[in-house]
């Protein structure tokens, strides 16, 4: 091999191998050219001090390299300013949980300094690994978006689903504003259903109650005794809610790919909406979905604090049940009158 082809490999060795034979044969011809000119303009002949001459004024491998391939990142600038914003949110709901988890346990041990300054010490520790943790798993998920919405050249071919990637004016009808989307609730709702899915299936010790030698306590993660919060009832529902999840995550990813709503992609968003109800009538139909009862917690807790938690807790869950009914129920009455708004406009 001569020192142009040893070069033009060296560049193809930093490239894609569906472009690569195309991208070398190319950069090939251009320095050939490039000789040849250089040739004829000095009156000498190509040799080795002329193609080193012509390879240094050409630029290094990798640079050629990187000229022929798109911009890479983690997180694109689309996308930065979300991530940012969810970032913030999450570190200041981590703080806040932590703060609070301090001051419970701070509270039952304030006679003595020594265990106070362990619990602080043990909080931040928690702390720091909570928000990595949450942080590691949003960057994750965004890194997943930016790879389906701005790096794949690829889209699903299905009924109803645009079939090329060309800008066609007449999809200015489509995105009129009743069906544009908002890419901001949909990131932030990937996000979090994302977390909930990691959460529910590979850290059910998350939903538990932290209690240690001498009666401090905490929710969460921790190295201390703890005992579960949610019973084996609930999480008989775990895999119904991990399979709507990931299939609203996967229409929020195709949607943000998309840029608006079509007729299949409200009619799939509905049908999640009622598999969400469903499964929150089923809860709240069926036996207690909280393992907590008095024996749950050590003599040391005040009784009274204890009736408040076990009186409390079964509240907050219906609460929170009944609002995914009526609420959702609502948006589903919404999303159809959205339907038929737009299938009458496009059909006028």
């Amino acid at each position: 091999m001569n020192l142009v082809d040893i070069y033009v490999a060296e560049v193809g060795r930093h490239l894609p191998v569906k472009t690569r034979r195309d991208i070398e044969a190319e950069i090939h011809s251009i320095i050939e050219d490039m000789l040849e000119e250089r040739s004829r303009k000095t009156g000498k002949p190509v040799d080795d001090e002329m193609v080193f001459s012509i390879l240094k004024e050409y630029g290094s491998p990798d640079k050629i390299a990187a000229s022929y391939m798109p911009e890479r990142y983690l997180i694109g600038p689309s996308l930065y300013p979300t991530f940012i914003t969810l970032a913030k949110i999450i570190l200041w709901i981590t703080g806040l949980v932590a703060l609070i988890g301090l001051g419970l346990s701070l509270g039952e041990s304030a006679a003595n300094l020594q265990g106070g300054l362990d619990i602080v010490g043990k909080a931040i520790g928690n702390f720091f690994d909570s928000a990595l943790t949450s942080l590691a798993s949003v960057i994750l998920v965004f890194a997943i978006i930016e790879w389906a919405v701005y790096q794949s050249g690829k889209q699903i071919e299905i009924k109803g689903f645009p079939k090329i990637l060309e800008w066609d004016p007449h999809s200015l009808v489509k995105i009129m504003p009743r069906n544009r989307i908002k890419r901001g609730d949909m990131i932030a709702e990937v996000v979090f259903t994302f977390l909930a899915i990691l959460l529910f299936n590979f850290y059910p010790q998350a939903f538990s109650l932290g209690f240690s030698p001498t009666g401090n306590w905490y929710v969460g993660l921790g190295n201390w005794t703890s005992v579960p919060i949610l019973s084996d009832a609930f999480f008989r529902f775990v895999p119904f809610l991990t399979l709507v999840w990931a299939v609203n995550v996967t229409l929020d990813i195709f949607l943000l790919r998309q840029g608006y709503w079509s007729t299949l992609t409200r009619i799939v968003s509905i049908g999640i909406k009622i598999c969400n109800i469903a499964i929150a009538a089923a809860m709240l139909a069926g036996p207690s979905l909280l393992a907590l009862t008095a024996a749950s917690f050590p003599a040391s807790i005040d009784p009274a604090t204890v009736h408040t938690i076990l009186t409390i807790a079964p509240q907050v869950i219906q609460v929170a049940l009944w609002l995914t009914v009526v609420v959702g129920s609502f948006e589903v009455i919404g999303r159809l009158v959205h339907l038929a708004q737009t299938r009458d406009y496009l059909s006028k």
